[in-house]
Order: C-alpha cells, then structure tokens, then sequence
C-alpha cells in the first residue's frame, strides 16, 4: 500500500484528461452498451457536468486517470462554460449520425435531465446544502480498496468548508451506493420516483428512484 500512495497523485482536472475520464464515465455506467457507445455517451455526459463546474480534483495512479469529483458552486462561473457546452453540442450531433451512440446518450441523458428537474426544486428551497453541489464523483473499478472515493469526496468537503459554503448536495439513484453517502454523514433530502429509462430499469414495471442528498457545513 506504501508504494501505491507514492504513485498516487490528487490535482485539478486539466483538458487533457477529458477522454479518459469519458471513458471512465461510460465504462462505468453504460456497461449494457458496446464500447463505442459507452464513450460517447461519457463524453457527452462528462462535457454537460464540466460546463458549470467550478472546482476539480483527479486521481492518478501510474499515469491512468482512477477518478474525479467535480463542484459547482452557487454565485461562482466557469470561464469555460460555454467551450464545455459547445463540445457537448458537437459530440451530441455528431452521435446522432449513428443510431447506436445516439441511443446510448438518449439513456444516459435521459437520466441527468430527470435529476436536474428534482435539483431545481432542490434549490427553490435555499436549503444550506442548495451553495454547492457535488455534480461528478467516480472511481474506477480498477481502483478498488484503494480509498480513492472517500479522499475525492473529503477533498471536495473540505474545499467547499474553507470557501464558506453553508452546505453541499449531489443527485444519486438507486444504481449507485447511496450507503457510501450516509456514511459520510449526507441525509436524504428529497426522492422521486423516476419516470425515464435506466439501464435495467423500465419506469412502467420497476420501482427505480433517484435523491438529493445534502449535508451542513
């Protein structure tokens, strides 16, 4: 373990990891869809979270990309929003050239829209959490064990505490550990039932919700 910490770097997300943190994306969550698919499903997704993302961190491990977090902040811009949005514009038509990819990011997006409508009404309430949210936190599967969620995710906190943030929230569903987030010390602020298509889940027959979770600071 000694060895693995040496190698293992925290920093702010740069342009150039963007393809493989796409990859990362799409690996992880579109995992029912061919590899091409998978991409550009994450490049599309991961370029609509970047545009308003206000502070970053990556871990690397020899080289390889094992995880981000990213925040947006209330009352903050990213200068490079509207180079994010283009990219997404631009990847999004491009897919829509192939019935597979465009699919694909009909699935994924399908689900970010849904949280995004529960996060506004989130934000009508000007709840301490509605400063800050957590847009992106993944870890690659090849990364296991290795603590590297907990250190993205405490490294976000503690940055939100040092600028002043009343609280933080983030969107989560049942495809993911939401015991990963009570154990941090979040609790469930609202949940929904999904009415959109999830990878093996079909709003007609299953139950499938999505969350925000919140905490003070």
């Amino acid at each position: 373990m000694a060895q693995i910490d040496a190698e293992l770097t925290f920093r702010p997300f740069d342009e150039k990891d963007f393809e493989p943190l796409a990859e990362l994306v799409g690996r992880t969550w579109l995992s029912e869809f061919p590899a091409r698919a998978q991409e550009a499903a994450g490049g599309v997704e991961l370029a609509h979270y970047l545009a308003p993302a206000t502070w970053s961190m990556v871990a690397e491990l020899g080289g390889k990309i094992m995880g981000a977090v990213l925040v947006v902040e209330r009352g903050r811009e990213n200068p490079d929003a509207q180079a994010w949005s283009s990219l997404e514009a631009r990847l999004t038509a491009e897919a829509e050239k192939d019935p597979e990819l465009a699919e694909a990011i009909r699935v994924e997006m399908s689900g970010v829209e849904e949280e995004a409508l529960l996060e506004s009404e989130y934000a009508a309430t000007d709840a301490p959490g509605t400063d800050a949210t957590i847009k992106l936190l993944i870890v690659s599967p090849d990364a296991k064990g290795l603590g590297i969620g907990g250190r993205l995710f405490s490294a976000a906190a503690e940055h939100l505490r040092e600028t002043g943030a009343r609280g933080y929230h983030l969107l989560t569903d049942d495809a993911c550990d939401v015991g990963f987030y009570e154990h941090k010390g979040l609790e469930r602020a609202m949940r929904r039932r999904s009415r959109a298509f999830w990878p093996g889940a079909d709003p007609a027959t299953d139950e499938f919700y999505v969350y925000v979770f919140e905490q003070a600071l």
